[in-house]
Order: C-alpha cells, then structure tokens, then sequence
C-alpha cells in the first residue's frame, strides 16, 4: 500500500514503573523519537501544525519555538485549556501557557508561533466515568508537517509526551509522503484545517477567562458547542486515515461510529492473529443506542468462528482494578467464553491492533466513551447565580462565533439552601477527538507484534482472573 511512502515506528517499553515518570513525559524513548522527527530537515519546514491533548512539556515547548523564531518556520499547537491538567501537571502548562501569554503583549517577539485552545466538554446521561460530569474531548496526539519541496510527515501517538504522568509502554508511527497526495496526508491536513478554524487562539480566550474562577472558566469550556461547524467527510481516502470529533462525520456517520465500524471490518478479515493493545479495552456495551457490534463482540465472533486464530488482549488494568468494574468485567467474561487470552500489565499505554499484516494504530482508548456519538441536551449545574452565569456565557459565545439560541440558562430552585445555583444546558454532540491510522505492511505489522510480545511476556504481565 502506498509503496513511496516511508514508515518508521518508535516503540519502548520502560526499564521501571515509577509514578512520577520523566521530565518529557511517560516515556522519554518516544518523545525523543518525535522530537527528532519535528527537528529533521529543519530548513527545508513550511510549516508544523500539532494537536496535543496536553502541552506542559518545556523542553518540547523550547523546540517548537525555537524553530518557530530562528527557521521562521510557522507553528500552529492545538491543545487543552488549563483546566483539563490536574494537579500533577498543571505548573509546567501554566508556565508554557503564562510565557505564551506575554507572546500576546508583544507579538513581534511571537515569531510564528500560534497557540490555540479546542475548549470543548461533553456530558452523557448513561456515562459511567467522571461522576457523570463534564470532560474535556481533546484526546488526539498527532502531527502533520508540510516541507518546502511538497513534502509531508505525519505521526500519531499513544504518548501524552507530559511531564506528571508515570512511566508507560508506548508508541508513534511516523509516515513521510514524498508527494504528499496519499489518503493518509489529506485526510491529516483536512483535520487540521478544520480543528484550527474551530479552535480558539489563546490570547483571546485568556482574555475571557483571565480572573474567572475556575467554576466559571468551566463553563466558558462548556458552552462552546462542538457541532458548529460538523463537515461530513466523503471518500475513500478515509479508508486509510481518519479523524474523530463532535465536529466530523464520516460518509453521513457520527465519526466515532465509523471508527469503530472501521476497526471491527479490520478484525473481521483476519486469517492468522489478532492483537489488541490498549490502555483500556472493554467496548462491550455501548451507551448511546448504537445498534451494530462492539469491538469486544467483534472479536469474540471471529474467534469462536475460527478456533485457530492467534487473538489475545493486552491492557493497562483487569475489571478488579476500575472503580467501575462492570463493563470491563463483562468484556473479560465474554471475552474468556470465546477462548480468548487476556493479560494485563501496568506499564501498558499503547493503542494499537495488529490484524494480519495489517496495523491499526490510534490515540483512543478502545471503550465505549472513545466510540460514543449523539446529540443531546448536555446541562452543567455551577452555584453561581444566573447574572454571573449569563455575563460568561455571553462572553463566550460572542468569542467562539456560535449563536445564542445554541445555549440557554435556567435558574436552579434549592429548598434547604440560600446558595444560588444555574444550570447551563446545550445542544451538542457527544464525541471524543483521536486520530486512525489503518497500515498494511507485513514489516509494520512484524514490529508492532515483536512490541506487543515482548509486553506479554514481561515481567510484570498478568493473565486476567476470572471470576465464576
């Protein structure tokens, strides 16, 4: 497939499990992979654009803008607002965020360097993760640079690349397209088209939330609506590449839909072997009323169909180790009634599945909240009264371009309490935004194989228990 296009994969597993992990993040094998790929032929860039559900990593933050000042290489980063960092990884984007801010005082000494925030949060009524409260979309880590000779690179990874998370197994796969007209270079650059049109530059949205507290700075995140602006992608070069997000869809499907249909036709071509390799793996029961197969059915089915078969699952943790064990309890159950091993292995951060000679490599979680999709009215409650409320999502709204009648307010009737309370509620899609990648190449697919053994046989592999 695509024959002039040249891959390299950077894998490794971490000689220890600490909890702090390194400087660059969970694991500095990867990250210097890709900072050597942003740096490579570094006079020959046009321009970088990357998407990071996180960016507190200073040392990737000095390289960007380096190359953004001496190179005059134009540098676009989309990524999270602050308040989606915890508390082990929020100084570090502060500082990042804080120095990009003082960029907006005097833009000559900028460069160009463009900073941008996707702000979008999402609620699910049958949500079984963050107490049913809003969460940030933002998943995807992934890169397109374009060079001066019409060439183009393209990478996604399962690494955060961010200082504060523990030390993980990971990946990246890196494409260069010498002509930069493949199914997988366009579909990067339409993606980063959109989300960059969408996204909001920081300078601005600094303004808006600067001195807010941070109920407040939540709900400036919330009422920004993630379907203004849904495009509807149409062909076939989304076969190989594709993108997710409550602002795509996918030949008239809701893009997580089609993710998932994707991946599960993938699985069900397969001859020899089946390795899933992910944080998490238990897309069993889905809660937003889709009607086709679930990954973990998928692969149940092909493997009583075809005894034979080499299908084993590989994640971070077992059901007993979730707060919420019942999805990924039935997963394990189903999973072992059709014959399937499982282990576990805390080091595992990987995302990939290796079907035959093929590799299907992405940034989501392999869960029914990575492949959810559905519109809905989503509400927010914050205690704040409804003139404070209202005076920030005006705000907001007139910064992000969207209309009023996309968001409205209720106040909120409390019988034992004089605190006053809102609710904030919108129309909008539920989507996660990652990023696909479908390979074949039996070299490929031998390397992410070799990674994946090696996990299984480590030491601090598991099998997954079972209980009857």
């Amino acid at each position: 497939m695509f024959n002039d296009i040249i891959i390299r994969v950077y894998t490794a597993i971490p000689e220890k499990a600490g909890f702090t992990g390194s400087d660059v993040g969970s694991n500095p094998e990867v990250y210097y992979g890709i900072e050597q790929e942003l740096k490579a032929r570094e006079s020959d860039i046009r321009e970088i654009h990357l998407a990071l559900y996180l960016f507190n990593n200073l040392r990737l933050y000095q390289v960007i803008k380096g190359l953004a000042r001496s190179r005059q290489i134009d540098v676009v980063i989309t990524s999270t607002p602050l308040a989606a960092y915890d508390e082990r990884k929020i100084e570090n984007a502060r500082r990042i965020y804080y120095d990009v801010a003082e960029f907006c005082k005097t833009p000559s000494t900028r460069g160009n360097f463009i900073f941008l925030i996707y702000p979008h949060m999402y609620i699910w009524h049958g949500a079984e993760y963050a107490e049913a409260k809003a969460s940030y979309s933002f998943h995807v880590k992934a890169g397109y640079i374009s060079y001066k000779d019409g060439s183009c690179k393209l990478f996604l990874t399962s690494c955060n690349m961010s200082p504060g998370d523990p030390y993980h197994s990971e990946s990246a796969v890196v494409l260069e397209d010498p002509s930069c007209g493949s199914p997988f270079s366009y579909a990067f650059k339409r993606f980063f088209q959109e989300l960059e049109t969408l996204a909001v530059p920081w300078c601005k949205y600094a303004s808006l939330i600067g001195g807010l507290p941070r109920e407040l700075q939540m709900v400036a995140d919330f009422v920004f609506v993630g379907k203004h602006g849904l495009k509807d992608w149409v062909g076939g070069f989304t076969n190989s590449a594709f993108f997710t997000g409550p602002f795509i869809k996918i030949s008239g499907r809701g893009s997580t839909h089609f993710a998932r249909e994707e991946i599960i036709k993938t699985i069900m071509e397969a001859e020899k072997r089946i390795l899933v390799c992910g944080q998490h793996v238990h897309d069993i029961a889905p809660f937003n009323g889709y009607a086709g197969p679930t990954l973990i059915e998928a692969v149940a089915e092909k493997k009583r169909n075809s005894p034979d078969l080499d299908v084993r699952i590989l994640k971070q943790v077992s059901s007993a180790g979730l707060a919420d064990k019942r999805r990924a309890a039935f997963a394990e159950c189903h999973l072992d009634y059709a014959g399937i091993k499982q282990r576990v292995n805390k080091l595992v951060h990987d995302k990939f599945i290796v079907v035959d000679d093929k590799v299907i490599i992405s940034t989501a979680n392999f869960t029914a909240t990575q492949f959810g999709w559905g519109e809905r009215a989503m509400e927010l409650v914050v205690e704040k009264g409804i003139d404070h409320v209202k005076v920030v999502v005006n705000s907001a709204l007139q910064l992000y371009g969207h209309p009023q009648s996309l968001v409205r307010l209720n106040p909120v009737r409390a019988r034992k309490t004089r605190l006053q309370k809102t609710k904030v509620v919108k129309q909008d899609i539920f989507a996660e935004v990652n990023a696909f990648v479908i390979v074949e190449s039996a070299e490929l697919a031998e390397k992410f194989a070799k990674h994946f053994d090696n996990l299984w046989k480590h030491q601090l592999s598991r099998d997954v228990e079972i209980l009857r």
